[in-house]
C-alpha cells in the first residue's frame, strides 16, 4: 500500500468547533468551468471552496445502498492549507457529504441556478459513521489479530507489502479494503481518535493515533481495545 498523500495528518487546519452554528449557507459562482465561492464564516475563518464536476470520488465508496447523483472535486483554501483536497458527494434530494481535510461534514438544499451553486454546510459535527465504517473497524481488527501482526514503531507509513501494522496503517489499509481508497478524516478513523483521546488525556501526543501505537505502555490489547469501543459505540 502507499504511504498516503494527506495535508490533514500533520493537523496544520482547525478541527470542527462543536460550538460553532449550523447550518451554513453556501454560494457559489460559476468561474472559468469551475465553482467559486464560500460558505461565509465558519470555523473562525471563511474558507473559499473551489469545485468542478467529477466523474467519481477518489477517497473511498461512502455507502453501499446508494450512489451519489452528482459529485465534485476541488480544493479549500485556509489560513494554513491553501489548497486542501475537497470533495462534494450529493444524492436524491440535495443532500450529502463534504469531504474536507479539517473533516467530513453534512450538505443538504443542494440547487444549481444558472451560475450558482447553493447548499447549506453544518460544520457543527461531523458525520457519523455508516455501515461501510463499521466493516472497517472489524476489517482493522482482523489485521491486528496478533502480536507479530502489531507493528509498534508507527511512522505513519504504510506499504502495501507490510507484514505488520500499527493502528494508523491497519485503519488505513482496512479503509482501502473495505471502500477502495483512503481519506485520512474517514468517521471510522475519527472515531478512533477520539476514543485515543480520551484514553491518553494529558499525554503530549502530536500525531495521536501513532504516538498512542509507540506509546511504550500501550499493548495490543489497548489497541485492540480501542477498535472494539468503537464498535461498541457503533451498537454493536
Amino acid at each position: 500500500m502507499a504511504p498516503a498523500s494527506d495535508p490533514g495528518k500533520a493537523q496544520a487546519v482547525p478541527k470542527a468547533s462543536a460550538t460553532a452554528t449550523a447550518p451554513s449557507p453556501c454560494e457559489l459562482h460559476a468561474l472559468a468551468g469551475h465553482w467559486v465561492g464560500s460558505c461565509g464564516r465558519i470555523l473562525d475563518e471563511t474558507p473559499t471552496l473551489t469545485l468542478a464536476p467529477a466523474t467519481a470520488i477518489t477517497s473511498g465508496v461512502w455507502r453501499r445502498d446508494a450512489k451519489p447523483s452528482a459529485v465534485w472535486a476541488g480544493t479549500m483554501t485556509v489560513e494554513e492549507s491553501p489548497n486542501a483536497p475537497l470533495e462534494l458527494e450529493v444524492y436524491a434530494g440535495g443532500s450529502g457529504v463534504l469531504r474536507t481535510v479539517i473533516g467530513w461534514f453534512a450538505v443538504s438544499g443542494l440547487t444549481q441556478s444558472g451560475q450558482t451553486l447553493r447548499f447549506e454546510l453544518d460544520a457543527s459535527r461531523e458525520v457519523p459513521p455508516s455501515a461501510l465504517d463499521r466493516e472497517i473497524l472489524e476489517r482493522a481488527g482482523a489485521i491486528l489479530s496478533s502480536e507479530s501482526a502489531w507493528n509498534r514503531a508507527d511512522n505513519r507509513k504504510c506499504p502495501r507489502a507490510a507484514t505488520s501494522w500499527s493502528l494508523y496503517c491497519a485503519m488505513e489499509c482496512a479503509t482501502i479494503d473495505v471502500t477502495g481508497a483512503f481519506h485520512h478524516r474517514r468517521p471510522a478513523l475519527e472515531l478512533v481518535r477520539q476514543i485515543v483521546d480520551e484514553r491518553s488525556a494529558g499525554r503530549p501526543y502530536q500525531h495521536r493515533l501513532m504516538d498512542y501505537n509507540n506509546d511504550p505502555t500501550t499493548r495490543l490489547v489497548d489497541v485492540r481495545g480501542v477498535i472494539a469501543d468503537a464498535l461498541s459505540r457503533l451498537g454493536r
